[in-house]
């Protein structure tokens, strides 16, 4: 599977979410499964784009209702940008630059949010493609086909890598896409490997 250009989702596949934003939901009483299911039902049904900072508010709005407050949200909204690098994403992704691979992002957020997650990293990475730029939240295919039409690659050009099946390697895969899970939560998927490390390998393979 030799591909020049790798392209990630962001959050829960490189920077753990999970642990940002469920540190926070614990501190205003929220469950954290309840309050991403109620995420994934308004990104999976949006219609074009609107900000996510909007989205994770209503999803929190929903899950809290009535002690739900704009100061909440505004917290919840800075947890999530402010999401931590899992430790072996650094060194996957230098390890990736230093064997020639070109780099990119799909991410269904907005460029602000993802500017602050970003700090320290933004030179590892060719392109950065939010739900901002193509109009589209993952996992519409349109996400996908408007963010490598900016990019101008081919998709038989790239391998898409991520730790969500329903969000991202499902529909990428349907557009013929090369796909890896990273496998942070124990969903079933072929290839997968352990953190990002692993990727050159499948690469290689």
């Amino acid at each position: 599977m030799l591909s020049v250009i790798v392209t990630f989702d962001v959050y829960g596949t490189l920077f753990d979410w999970q642990y940002s934003m469920g540190t926070y939901l614990e501190f205003v009483g929220v469950d954290r499964r309840r309050f991403f299911e109620a995420e994934y039902s308004r990104v999976s049904g949006v219609k074009g784009f609107r900000r996510y900072s909007e989205i994770l508010k209503e999803s929190l709005e929903e899950c809290m209702s009535p002690g739900y407050s704009e100061d909440a949200g505004d917290g919840l909204v800075l947890a999530f940008a402010k999401s931590p690098p899992f430790p072996d994403t650094l060194l996957g992704l230098r390890e990736l630059r230093r064997r020639g691979h070109r780099l990119g992002l799909v991410s269904n957020t907005e460029r602000r949010l993802i500017r602050i997650t970003l700090s320290g990293f933004e030179d590892l990475f060719d392109w950065v493609v939010t739900a901002e730029d193509t109009g589209h939240y993952k996992p519409a295919h349109e996400a996908f086909t408007k963010a490598y039409s900016i990019m101008g690659v081919n998709v038989k050009d790239v391998v898409h890598v991520s730790a969500y099946p329903q969000y991202d390697l499902e529909a990428v895969s349907r557009l013929g896409v090369k796909t890896v899970l990273v496998d942070r939560y124990g969903y079933s998927w072929s290839p997968s490997v352990k953190d990002t490390r692993g990727i050159v390998s499948v690469l290689n393979g």
